[in-house]
C-alpha cells in the first residue's frame, strides 16, 4: 500500500510537471537600421534578470525564453528601444537614429546616405518628432521652423512653399521647388506640386535642399524637397489610432496598421480631416488613403510598393484689400461665395521601386510611377476643369571605385517624365460651368541625364562634381477656342540646359567642418505659366537660370552639447520670373531681368538636459535665424524701374526658437516662438505686411495603459492674438494682398497605439 502510495505520488508529480512548467524556446530578435540594414553588434538586456545579448552577424540574437519579457535595445548614434519579446514570436526591431547633434544627421542630399558634416550644401531634415510638435492637421508650422524656408497656408488646402524666395512666381501652389515622395518626383513635369494632396500622416521625414539642384533633380533653383511617408520603426508590428480636435470646427480622424517580418513589411494608412476655417467660405476637406509595402526576396534585392489615393476640396476666400480686411477680416472676398470659388482634386499614384545590390561594389536604385488626377477649379473669373496622367521613372546607378589607394564613388543615372493633361476652361455662372471658352491638349516631356563623382582625398577631404542635362518641351494643341476663333498648335521646346555643380567639404577635427559649393541651377516656366486663364499662349517666357555659391560652417561646442550649421550664399538669378495681374484680376507671367539674393542661414541646438534620473528627463532648445537681402536688378517696367527694391514676398529677417521639455511620468511641453520681418507685397515696395510675432504651445502625456503606449494632448496657437496674414497674394490688382490667418485657437487629441 506503501508503495502504491509512492508511486501514485511520482506519477502525480511528473503529470502536474508536464502540464504547468512551460518549456524554453530558442527565440531569434533581428535589429536592423531604417533602412533595413542589420546592425551588429547591438546590444539587448533581458528583464528582469538583465541578460546581456549582442547581434551578430545578420543582426540576430539568439534568446531561450518560457515566457514573454521585456528587453531594452541600444547601439551607438540610435534611440535606445524597449520592447516585448514572447516565445514563439520572432521579432524585428527597428532602430531610429539619435540625431543628437545638427552635424551628425544622416541625410542623403547629393551624395547618398552620411553625415550631414560630410555634405556640401544646406541640407535640413525634419523627423517625426519634429512634424508632430505642433496640431498634427498639416505641415505649416514644422516647416516653418527651417531657416531660410516659409510654408504659406493662404486658405484650408492652399499651400506654397518658398525656399530662398522661389514663390516670387507662384500666385498658388508649389512651384520651382522639386518634390519627391518616397523615391518618384511628385512635381509634375510641368513644374506644378500639388502639395496640398498630402497629409501629414502621408509624411513621416522630410529632407529640404536649399538653392539650385539641377546637377542631380533637375529643374527648380528653389530646391528639392524629399518626402518618405512611413517610419517603420515607430509602426512595426502595429496599430495607431488618433483623433485631435480644435477651434473652427477642425476635424481629424486617422489610423495606421503594419505587419512586419524579417523579409518584409506591409503598412497602411489612413485619414479624414475636415475644418469650417476661420474666415468665410473656408471649409476643408481631405481623405487619403496609403498603402506601402517593403519585400526582400534576397539579401541583394529589396522590392518596394506605394499606392496613394487623395480627395481633397477646399473652399477659396479669396484675397483682402487693407479696407475689407480692417472692416472684417474673416470676411470672403466678393463674389468667391456666388462663384463657389473652390477646388476639388482627386489623385491617385502608383510608385513600384527596387534596390539591387549586383555587386559589392555596384547598385541600382530604379522607381517607376503613375498618378492620374481629376481637377476642378470654379473661382470668381472662370471654371476650369483638368485631368492629367503622368509617368515618371527615375533610375539611379552607384559605383564604389579605387582611384590611387583613394575612394570615390560614382553615382549617375536618368530621370524622366511625361505627362497627358486634357485642360478646358469654362465661364461660370453660380458656381458651375457654362460656355467653353477654349480647351488644350498637352503633352510634357522632360528628361534629365546626371552624374556625381565624389572623390575622398583624404580622411578629412572631399571633392565633388555634378553635372546633368535638363531637357523640357511642351507639345500644346488648342482643340477649342472661342476667344480667338483660332484653333491651333503650338511647341515650345527649351534648349538642352547643362548644370554642374563643384563642391568641396574639409573636416577641421572631429567637431567642426566646412563646406564650399558652386551650383547653376535653371527653372523653366511651367505650364500654367505658359498657357494663362484668359485664353492666351505665353510662348515668349523665357527659363531662369542662376548661379548660387555656398560656404557652410558645422560644428559641436560646449562638450558636444550645441550644435550649429551656418549658411552664407549668394545667387545671383537672371531672367526671374515675377507676377503681375491684369484689369480683370488675371495672374499673368513676365520676365523680370536680374535679381541678386544674398543671405545668411543659421540652425543650432541646445541639449541642456539629458538625464537617465531626475525630475526633467530632457530640456533642449532649436534656433533657426534668417537674413534674406533679395533685390531686383535691372528691371525696368513701363518706365519704372524697380532696380535695388527688395524682391515681393520675402521678410529680411525671420526667427524661430523652439523649447522640449520632458519630465519623468511622461509629461512633455513643446513651445514655439516665430518672429518674421515686414514683407513688400507688390514689386514696387509701396505696401508691406505687418511684422508679427507668434507662439505656439502643445503640451500633453505619454504613458502606458495597460500596456499599450497612450498620448493625450492639447495646444494653443498664436497664443498673443496676433492679427497676420500666412499668406500673401503678391502684385495683387485692387490691393487685394491679404489672406488673413486664424486669432488664437486651440485643440485636443489623443493617439493610442496597439502593440501586436
Amino acid at each position: 500500500m506503501l508503495k502504491l502510495s509512492i508511486t501514485c505520488r511520482l506519477f502525480l508529480a511528473i503529470c502536474f510537471a508536464l502540464f504547468t512548467i512551460t518549456p524554453l524556446v530558442s527565440q531569434e530578435v533581428t535589429i536592423k537600421d531604417d533602412t533595413f540594414k542589420p546592425l551588429i553588434g547591438a546590444t539587448l538586456v533581458l528583464l528582469p534578470d538583465s541578460s546581456v545579448y549582442v547581434s551578430g552577424i545578420e543582426g540576430k540574437v539568439v534568446l531561450t525564453i518560457r515566457e514573454e519579457q521585456e528587453a531594452i535595445i541600444s547601439f551607438v548614434g540610435y534611440e535606445t528601444r524597449r520592447v516585448s519579446i514572447r516565445p514563439n514570436d520572432n521579432k524585428v526591431i527597428i532602430m531610429t537614429s539619435a540625431n543628437k547633434l545638427l552635424n551628425e544627421l544622416v541625410v542623403e542630399g547629393f551624395s547618398g546616405r552620411q553625415p550631414l558634416s560630410r555634405q556640401a550644401g544646406s541640407v535640413a531634415t525634419l523627423s517625426l518628432g519634429s512634424l508632430n510638435r505642433f496640431d498634427e492637421t498639416s505641415l505649416v508650422n514644422a516647416v516653418n521652423t527651417v531657416p531660410g524656408v516659409r510654408f504659406e497656408q493662404r486658405a484650408g488646402g492652399s499651400y506654397r512653399v518658398s525656399i530662398r524666395g522661389s514663390s516670387i512666381r507662384s500666385p498658388f501652389g508649389v512651384r520651382n521647388v522639386k518634390v519627391y515622395w518616397n523615391g518618384i518626383p511628385f512635381t509634375e513635369p510641368g513644374g506644378n506640386t500639388f502639395l496640398n494632396l498630402l497629409d501629414l500622416n502621408n509624411s513621416a521625414k522630410i529632407e529640404i535642399m536649399k538653392g539650385p539642384s539641377a546637377s542631380a533633380f533637375g529643374a527648380g533653383n528653389g530646391g528639392v524637397i524629399k518626402i518618405q511617408s512611413t517610419d517603420i520603426s515607430t509602426l512595426s508590428n502595429s496599430d495607431i489610432i488618433s483623433a485631435s480636435f480644435g477651434s473652427y470646427g477642425v476635424r481629424k480622424f486617422s489610423g495606421s496598421h503594419n505587419v512586419l517580418k524579417e523579409n518584409s513589411s506591409l503598412t497602411f494608412k489612413w485619414t479624414d480631416q475636415s475644418a469650417d476655417g476661420y474666415r468665410e467660405h473656408n471649409e476643408f476637406e481631405r481623405k487619403t488613403l496609403e498603402i506601402d509595402g517593403i519585400f526582400f526576396p534576397s539579401e541583394q534585392r529589396t522590392i518596394s510598393a506605394s499606392l496613394l489615393y487623395s480627395d481633397l476640396f477646399y473652399e477659396i476666400p479669396g484675397g483682402l484689400n487693407p479696407d475689407q480686411r480692417a472692416a472684417n477680416p474673416r470676411q470672403a472676398r466678393p463674389g468667391s461665395i456666388d462663384k463657389n470659388a473652390s477646388i476639388a482634386n482627386k489623385y491617385y499614384l502608383l510608385t513600384i521601386g527596387q534596390e539591387y545590390q549586383m555587386s559589392d561594389t555596384w547598385s541600382n536604385e530604379t522607381n517607376i510611377g503613375l498618378n492620374i488626377s481629376d481637377f476642378e477649379n470654379p473661382f470668381i473669373l472662370d471654371y476650369k476643369s483638368d485631368n492629367q496622367q503622368v509617368f515618371s521613372l527615375r533610375s539611379e546607378f552607384k559605383n564604389e571605385l579605387n582611384l590611387a589607394g583613394k575612394a570615390v564613388n560614382l553615382t549617375y543615372g536618368i530621370e524622366q517624365q511625361r505627362s497627358f493633361f486634357d485642360g478646358k476652361n469654362f465661364g461660370n455662372v453660380n458656381g458651375e460651368a457654362d460656355t467653353i471658352r477654349f480647351a488644350d491638349e498637352i503633352e510634357t516631356e522632360q528628361r534629365l541625364l546626371f552624374a556625381n563623382v565624389d572623390y575622398q582625398v583624404n580622411e578629412g577631404l572631399n571633392l565633388t562634381f555634378g553635372m546633368s542635362r535638363n531637357s523640357l518641351q511642351y507639345d500644346i494643341n488648342r482643340t477649342i477656342d472661342k476667344i480667338n476663333n483660332a484653333p491651333q498648335e503650338f511647341l515650345k521646346e527649351f534648349d538642352a540646359v547643362w548644370s554642374p555643380r563643384l563642391a568641396v567639404s574639409q573636416r577641421l577635427n572631429k567637431d567642426y567642418s566646412i563646406h564650399l559649393s558652386v551650383m547653376k541651377g535653371f527653372s523653366p516656366p511651367t505650364t500654367t505659366e505658359v498657357r494663362t486663364n484668359e485664353g492666351s499662349i505665353n510662348l515668349g517666357l523665357q527659363a531662369e537660370r542662376g548661379l548660387n555659391y555656398e560656404l557652410n560652417f558645422r560644428g559641436a561646442t560646449a562638450s558636444r552639447k550645441l550644435s550649429f550649421d551656418l549658411a552664407l550664399f549668394y545667387f545671383q538669378l537672371d531672367d526671374a520670373i515675377t507676377t503681375f495681374t491684369d484689369r480683370q484680376g488675371v495672374v499673368l507671367f513676365r520676365n523680370a531681368g536680374e535679381t541678386s539674393q544674398k543671405g545668411l542661414e543659421l540652425s543650432s541646438k541646445m541639449d541642456w538636459i539629458s538625464a537617465e534620473s531626475g525630475m526633467i528627463t530632457s530640456l533642449s532648445s532649436t534656433l533657426a535665424y534668417t537674413y534674406h537681402d533679395f533685390q531686383f536688378e535691372n528691371y525696368i517696367d513701363d518706365g519704372d524701374d524697380f532696380s535695388g527694391v527688395a524682391l515681393p514676398g520675402t521678410a529680411p529677417h525671420v526667427v524661430n526658437i523652439q523649447t522640449d521639455l520632458e519630465l519623468r511620468g511622461g509629461v512633455y511641453l513643446n513651445l514655439t516662438y516665430h518672429y518674421s520681418d515686414p514683407i513688400p507685397l507688390n514689386d514696387a515696395n509701396t505696401f508691406f505686411s505687418k511684422a508679427y510675432s507668434l507662439i505656439n504651445l502643445r503640451t500633453g502625456f505619454r504613458g502606458n495603459v495597460f500596456n499599450q503606449p497612450l498620448e493625450i494632448y492639447g495646444g494653443v496657437d498664436n497664443l498673443l492674438n496676433v492679427e497676420y496674414s500666412l499668406g500673401n497674394d503678391l502684385n495683387a490688382f485692387g490691393r487685394r494682398y491679404f489672406q488673413p490667418a486664424a486669432t488664437i485657437n486651440y485643440y485636443v487629441g489623443f493617439k493610442i497605439k496597439l502593440n501586436d
